[in-house]
């Protein structure tokens, strides 16, 4: 074979590595057009509202924590649309103290632009056991018999599937027409209010709907202490010994009501994230 035939062929084969290499790279599309993160956030509070302190350390954001110290799970939504946060600390579900699993558990819906303040594991649909950070050994996850778990508090969002809205209905309306009489009549005892300005009265609540509505729906929720159950995929990637968990506390009032929501996708969240803390050792 001559010299310019093999240099020839050489180009070309060049040519074929480089359409491919352009192939995949269109295959992925660019940073710029990929779409956003959900811009959901997840923080731990102390009793008087203050962000935990947080440090970086092999790759993981650890927050700063103290025996004793209680604290609360702050869970925000920035976003237009409802969404459910199912929440576990340690491993275990924050609603029904159950072995965490995100698909079948059930979460806090969020309004659009709100947040939600988790304070402890709950009890029933009125009460909390506070969240305090302790020993691992006395930890709740550890006395359920899931100690491997200890030192993370992970949370899965779900937004809600959205309806179609049902099209306009254009209705014809006929031009109004000049009152036969004003809508103020005047008569003895001052000017009275009969005519469309007025408005319609709210109609009063019966007193059997009033106490329905008051009494709230029936709980449904898992009691606090579950049996034991396999535990849960949580790995932290390394082979630290944590020095803090977080115990069943006292009781604090804390209400919630039950609300339909319906998940976008029943299994697939839109983002799991996962927030680690330990003490300053």
């Amino acid at each position: 074979m001559t010299r310019p035939l093999r240099y020839i062929l050489a180009t070309l084969a060049v040519g074929v590595l480089y359409l491919v290499a352009c192939d995949h790279a269109d295959a992925r599309p660019p940073f710029w057009r990929r779409p956003p993160a959900p811009p959901y956030s997840v923080a731990l509070e102390d009793e008087d509202g203050d962000v935990l302190p947080t440090f970086h350390h092999a790759g993981k954001t650890y927050l700063l924590g103290e025996p004793g110290l209680r604290y609360n799970v702050r869970v925000r939504n920035p976003t237009a649309q409802r969404v459910e946060a199912v929440i576990t600390v340690d491993g275990r579900d924050a609603i029904s103290g159950r072995v965490g699993d995100y698909v079948n558990g059930r979460g806090y819906v969020i309004a659009p632009y709100g947040s939600v303040l988790v304070e402890g594991f709950r009890q029933s649909l009125d009460a909390v056991a506070a969240f305090r950070f302790t020993s691992p050994e006395n930890s709740y996850s550890a006395r359920r018999g899931t100690p491997e778990n200890v030192g993370v508090i992970g949370v899965a969002f779900f937004p809600e599937r959205e309806r179609p809205r049902p099209p306009e209905r254009r209705v014809a309306v006929p031009p109004p027409r000049a009152p036969h009489r004003p809508y103020y009549e005047y008569g003895s005892g001052g000017r009275s209010e009969s005519g469309p300005s007025a408005g319609a009265p709210e109609p009063k609540k019966s007193r059997d709907a009033a106490a329905e509505s008051s009494r709230g729906a029936p709980s449904r929720l898992a009691p606090a202490e579950p049996r034991y159950a396999p535990p849960s995929d949580r790995d932290r990637g390394d082979d630290s010994v944590n020095n803090l968990g977080t115990e069943y506390g006292e009781r604090h009032d804390s209400s919630v009501v039950e609300v339909p929501f319906e998940r976008a996708s029943r299994s697939i969240p839109t983002l799991v994230t996962s927030l680690y803390y330990d003490d300053a050792d």
